[in-house]
């Protein structure tokens, strides 16, 4: 498992990499403000709840609360495409100051989203957690089948022990032809059948409950050029 360098908070952390030329995703709304078109799904229930959610150029910030989906109906992607974010992960704090209330819950990415604000969602999730595993799993409403069972993996970055700055995790996924490619932080971490996944459809974010996230970009382009 690595463990990254940190920065202290959020702002520090869009400071840093605002210095820093990268690629970011369109990215509309107004800064620290919620991000208008997006829609939310909690978690397993129909309790009136809600998580802070805003424009945090780069990127966008989620702060401590329910777990669940986060999406723009925008970002829709079929065929053969390529999805990559970058994610931190805040160690645990003051939840109005950017910190977790938890930090053993999962979080990542969903891809071929359907029916997601309906009665039985589906949709593929590509997650990790904080004790360094990743799973890739396929969610039908309220069920889900795992298509690769939480595995230990090195390219995982956890929070240091004790931690006081954020973890950074890099997540793909590349739909290429007959396989779908697994990537953390570069490292190819799963390959898997592409017609047992469907990934046509939304894709989006999952915010496992109690985490601190920044997420700086949700790109979705063409295949990786390296393969």
């Amino acid at each position: 498992m690595r463990h990254r360098r940190n920065l202290c908070s959020a702002a520090g952390i869009v400071a840093a990499i605002l210095g820093t030329p990268i690629a970011v995703s369109a990215q509309s709304g107004h800064n620290l403000e919620r991000p208008e078109h997006w829609k939310v799904r909690y978690d397993g229930s129909d309790e009136a709840a809600e998580r802070n959610f805003v424009v945090m150029r780069p990127g966008w910030h989620v702060y401590a609360g329910p777990g669940g989906l986060l999406w723009d109906p925008g970002r829709f992607a079929s065929g053969n495409y390529a999805v990559k974010s970058t994610t931190y992960l805040f160690p645990k704090g003051d939840p109005e100051r950017s910190g977790s209330t938890r930090v053993d819950t999962p979080f990542g990415l969903f891809l071929g989203g359907r029916d997601v604000e309906g009665d039985e969602p589906t949709y593929v999730s590509f997650q990790i957690d904080n004790a360094g595993r990743f799973r890739i799993a396929r969610h039908t409403g309220d069920e889900f089948q795992e298509l690769t069972p939480w595995t230990t993996h090195d390219a995982v970055s956890v929070l240091d022990d004790p931690a006081t700055s954020p973890a950074e995790n890099v997540l793909e996924v590349d739909i290429r032809g007959e396989q779908t490619i697994f990537y953390i932080s570069g490292d190819v971490v799963a390959q898997l059948p592409s017609d047992e996944l469907d990934l046509n459809g939304l894709v989006g974010l999952t915010a496992g409950e109690g985490l601190s996230l920044h997420i700086t970009d949700i790109a979705i382009g063409p295949n990786r050029r390296d393969e």
